[in-house]
Formats: structure tokens, C-alpha cells, sequence
């Protein structure tokens, strides 16, 4: 009887426990969700975007003057105008250490083309160089882990594409709200260069006119906070 009253005034406290004990490991297992990085979401400070809203004001003020250029048909000026364009839209794009090896990861990727693999491990070095510049958390971490499946797939000793792996390297270090819009930009620019002519109206600048603007708008809204 006795042992009975005494298992019954413990299963209370007992309960409490468990109760205790699955809701901490509730807590750690939601703590190491959250902590996990997400690609696309490695974004730069308020300076840094400051500086890249700069460049890219410049740049889409040099694209309005090369589009106003063209519909006066003044076509090498327009020309010129869409060059300094694109080289502003560069320095905009490589503004911080993030942004500067993720640059790094486009050379490499770039360069797959008519290269050896042992050409391109070279530029591993310079690679890991750049990553020491940033911070080690865990975003970086996981930039560095797939950089060395590329570099490992690249040396024989895994099998896969290595150009994923660096990919998803880039993806790691990016910042999607900058870097999607950047990139879109930077395509419509070396695309208008190439086909820019007497012939092409001023509606053609809309697609590097938008991507501009989205990118200098996320720049200029987050620098803010």
C-alpha cells in the first residue's frame, strides 16, 4: 500500500519531466532548423549596400542616356553610354567579400569551357583565399563544403558534375533580393550590345531598365534597416 501512495505521488513529477524533456528537444531540434543556412539569403551589410545603390543609379542613368541616344540616332554614342553601363553594373555586382568569391566561382564556371579540369583546379587557391575574408559561420561553412565536392570531383576523387557543386557554392553565398536582379541586368546588357543598331527601338531597354530599378530598389530599401 505504501509503495503504491509513494509510485503514485511520483508519476505527477515523473510526467513533468518527460513533459520537460521532449519539449528541450522540441526547442533544440527548431534551434537547429533555424540555425541551418538557406541559400540565397547571405546578404550585405547596410555600407556595402550603399555603395552598390551608387553604382547602380550610375549605371541606369548611362542606360537612359544610351537609350535617348539611340532615338536620336546617335548610334555609337548610344553604344558608349551601354558600355559604361555595363562596366558600373560590374563594379556594383562585386561589392563585398561575398559577392567577390562568388565572382571567383562564375570565373571557374566560365572557364569549364575549352579548359582542363587541372586548369581550372588552379584557381581553387585564390578560391579559398577569398573565403577566408569572410566570416566563418555556417553560410560560409556550407559555401566551402561544396566547393571542396567540386574540387574533389575535379581531382578523381568523386564522381559527379562539379560545375553543380559550385553552383550551389554561389547559391550558398548569394543574396537573391541583389543578386537575381543583378544578374538579369548583366545579361540584358551583353545581349543589347550585341544587337544594338539603327534598327532597334527604344523598347528594347526595358528588360535592363526593370532589372536595374528592381535591384537598386532592394539596395536602397534594405540599407535602411
Amino acid at each position: 500500500m505504501n509503495q503504491q501512495l509513494v509510485h503514485n505521488s511520483k508519476s505527477p513529477l515523473w510526467a513533468c519531466i518527460a513533459l520537460l524533456a521532449v519539449s528541450f528537444c522540441t526547442s533544440v531540434s527548431a534551434e537547429t532548423i533555424t540555425a541551418s543556412p538557406k541559400p540565397g539569403y547571405y546578404c550585405p551589410s547596410t555600407g556595402i549596400l550603399l555603395v552598390a545603390a551608387e553604382e547602380l543609379s550610375a549605371s541606369l542613368d548611362m542606360v537612359m542616356r544610351s537609350r535617348a541616344a539611340l532615338i536620336d540616332k546617335e548610334q555609337v554614342r548610344a553604344i558608349n553610354e551601354l558600355t559604361s553601363a555595363g562596366t558600373t553594373l560590374h563594379l556594383a555586382a562585386s561589392r563585398g567579400a561575398a559577392a567577390r568569391t562568388i565572382l571567383l566561382i562564375d570565373v571557374i564556371i566560365q572557364a569549364r569551357v575549352g579548359e582542363t579540369y587541372d586548369q581550372l583546379l588552379a584557381w581553387f587557391p585564390l578560391l579559398r583565399t577569398s573565403l577566408l575574408t569572410l566570416p566563418n559561420d555556417a553560410t560560409v561553412s556550407a559555401a566551402n563544403d561544396y566547393i571542396g565536392q567540386a574540387e574533389a570531383i575535379m581531382q578523381g576523387d568523386k564522381d559527379g558534375d562539379p560545375m553543380i557543386a559550385l553552383n550551389e557554392a554561389r547559391h550558398m553565398l548569394a543574396c537573391d533580393g541583389l543578386d537575381i536582379p543583378l544578374q538579369e541586368a548583366t545579361r540584358a546588357q551583353a545581349d543589347l550590345i550585341k544587337k544594338i543598331g539603327q534598327n532597334t527601338k527604344g523598347n528594347t531597354y526595358d528588360t535592363l531598365v526593370d532589372s536595374l530599378r528592381s535591384a537598386l530598389a532592394y539596395a536602397l530599401e534594405n540599407s535602411e534597416k
